[in-house]
């Protein structure tokens, strides 16, 4: 593949297969190459290419290109592009191969595209995790557990020892708008608890926990905090049996992505050793979660006579992940001076883990097709299509950014260490999740971030057909976010929500090809106005709609709306520090601002920002909460009202 037109009538095929990248299988490449030809075959008899009128970078657009690039990101060898994996960085040298060949210059560390930082990459066990139980009764009896085959620590564990007694707490959910408190009139304080997965089902497996906005309460995470807020020292998660019959009961495992401690000691056991630490109360767990799944009503009791003993010791590794970034120079001889960037995340789930919306997927590749190979592969067929049209009057910067699922990071590192000073940074664009069109419905956030974009959309999208949902806020979860806290116009492009987000189901044949092309299109043509405007855009600071939990953003049932924006940059403080706040919102009438460090919410303490969540999940809009935060080493205390999302 060559970086120029192959004849002036049309434009080289962006993305026909590449040379191996160096960790990548040569099955990976078989495989692709078989599939390339097969869809692009397909897509010439029914996709047209770039019509007469166009704008010159316009020709270099084809859907057929920008579907083969997401198919090699989320093929099987890329195993789902987990940060600091080698999956990652086989995506990574993909994408620089690309750069390279469009003829972008190197934007990274040195005379490299890859702008690398550190991150965790990887949980793993440490010198010594032990599981023992004794049995108190008329015989007594001790038994000690074997690590992975019938107990392993979960990776968001706290590390310590444990010696103490047991109580039986159903599915660890305290849900008072649903009216079910598996808490309720047991004391845990001290204790260790033993907790099924999931929640409650009724037999056709629907029921009050099914809704989109209780899905946090079958997390592991949330059930491993609650009980730590109830008291209790140590959390013991069985998976529930009923659902689960045919399968092979297995600890979970420590793959996926890596996550900060949770705050109270957490140990996955099989169910063999859920049903002997039981066995003195005479019940069963399959017998208990029938009870509970049939009346809807726990079963919470303290298990007499049996005592644990547990110590967890987790390693939780550091390694390298890398933006890319190619930079295309401005020609205007005082334009060239100021950027606009234009960025997509690469990374996705890997194997799953604590983001993964499929639970039961461990260890199953997430390929991320519309999260965010979409987005990937639409940076880089914008690369070059202005490279085709000769750059813009201000340069232009392409950043595939990597380390977003785990929190922003690669972005929050880019604005720090930006290859033209951010200040200088006229606008940013940024493309998550743009490949699941429906309805030729495009949302775009942002809009009210700089003077003029809406405008701007408007004529960008002349001709499209497309039906656009404009939002003025410039803050949402991607990696817009960075460079609006840095007072940035942003633009961001979405698709919409869809039932396959942060599962392995994220696959390439549901990608729809001539909708990332028009997405592309309008994401092109906006950029070039903005590049080439005589005046750089204004940026505003306006006031947003508290976000819904429904509707055009993703991530349901974050509970009443706050308005803190986290700033994800690693720090040795505990708690959650502040990248902005929402104009008007409860967090701003507070008085909170960017760089303050919530350290309490609600009565939670905070040290990571899933306290944060679930702190808010645990109050209801109306609810008055106190927030203890730092600023400037000084302690501070506020008040705020929540809100309803809407």
């Amino acid at each position: 593949m060559t970086s120029a037109m192959r004849d002036r009538d049309r434009p080289a095929r962006v993305g026909s297969p590449p040379a191996h990248p160096a960790g990548a299988s040569r099955d990976l490449f078989t495989w692709m190459a078989v599939t390339a030809v097969a869809t692009i075959s397909l897509l010439e008899a029914c996709v047209t290419g770039p019509g007469l009128g166009q704008q010159p970078g316009e020709q270099a657009i084809w859907a057929r290109d920008l579907l083969t690039h997401v198919e090699i990101l989320a093929s099987p060898g890329m195993e789902g592009r987990a940060a600091g994996s080698d999956g990652a960085k086989n995506a990574a040298e993909h994408i620089a191969g690309e750069f390279r060949k469009i003829g972008l210059r190197p934007g990274g560390t040195g005379d490299s595209y890859l702008q690398p930082f550190d991150l965790v990459t990887e949980i793993r066990l440490g010198g010594d995790n032990r599981l023992e139980s004794a049995n108190q009764g008329a015989t007594p009896e001790s038994r000690a557990y074997r690590p992975w085959s019938e107990f392993i620590p979960i990776g968001f564990s706290e590390e310590g020892d444990v010696e103490t007694e047991i109580a039986f707490l159903g599915y660890g959910i305290t849900a008072p708008e649903l009216g079910y408190d598996d808490y309720a009139g047991i004391d845990v304080t001290g204790k260790a608890v033993l907790i099924m997965t999931h929640e409650p089902r009724e037999r056709d497996q629907h029921g009050p926990f099914r809704a989109a906005e209780a899905f946090h309460y079958t997390t592991n995470r949330y059930k491993a905090i609650n009980a730590r807020q109830h008291g209790a020292m140590a959390v013991l998660l069985v998976t529930d049996p009923n659902n689960h019959s045919g399968e092979q009961d297995a600890v979970l495992s420590l793959q996926g992505a890596p996550s900060s401690s949770s705050g109270i000691v957490a140990v996955s056991i099989v169910r063999e050793v859920a049903e002997t630490l039981l066995s003195s109360s005479g019940k069963t767990l399959s017998r208990l979660q029938e009870e509970i799944d049939r009346q809807l009503v726990p079963k919470s009791f303290l298990a007499q006579g049996v005592k644990i003993k547990a110590k967890v010791s987790l390693v939780r590794a550091r390694g390298t992940t890398a933006n890319v970034v190619g930079l295309l120079p401005g020609r205007d001889p005082v334009l060239k001076e100021e950027a606009v960037v234009i960025g997509a995340h690469y990374d996705h789930l890997g194997l799953g883990g604590e983001n993964s919306l499929a639970p039961a997927a461990s260890n199953v590749v997430h390929p991320g097709a519309d999260d965010n190979a979409s987005g990937t592969s639409a940076l880089m067929a914008l690369a070059r299509a202005f490279q085709f049209a000769g750059g813009a009057k201000r340069a232009l910067i392409f950043a595939a950014f990597s380390g977003e699922e785990i929190g922003l990071l690669g972005s929050y590192h880019f604005v720090k260490q930006p290859p033209i000073p951010i200040e200088r940074t006229v606008a940013m664009i940024n493309l998550d999740s743009v490949g699941r069109m429906d309805k030729h419905r495009l949302y775009i956030q942002g809009v009210g971030s700089g003077e003029g974009l809406r405008e701007i959309i408007q004529e960008a999208s002349r001709g499209l057909g497309l039906d656009l949902t404009l939002r003025d806020d410039g803050f949402g979860p991607s990696d817009h976010t960075p460079f609006y806290a840095k007072e940035r116009p942003v633009l961001h492009f979405f698709t919409g929500p869809h039932l396959d987000y942060h599962r392995p189901s994220d696959t390439i044949d549901k990608i729809n090809a001539e909708g990332l092309r028009k997405v592309t299109i309008i994401a092109y043509r906006t950029v070039a106005m903005i590049a080439d405007g005589a005046t750089p855009i204004a940026y505003r600071r306006t006031k947003g709609t508290p976000p819904s939990e429904r509707g055009g953003e993703r991530g349901a049932g974050y509970g009443p709306y706050f308005g803190s924006i986290p700033d994800f940059s690693e720090s040795a403080v505990p708690g959650v520090r502040l990248g902005g706040v929402r104009p008007g919102s409860p967090a701003e009438r507070a008085g909170l601002q960017a760089g303050d460090v919530i350290v309490n919410f609600a009565g939670v303490a905070v040290k990571n920002l899933p306290d944060l969540t679930f702190a808010l999940r645990t109050r209801r809009p109306g609810d008055r909460v106190e927030i203890t935060f730092f600023r400037g080493g000084k302690e501070h205390r506020a008040q705020a009202t929540l809100e309803q999302r809407r």
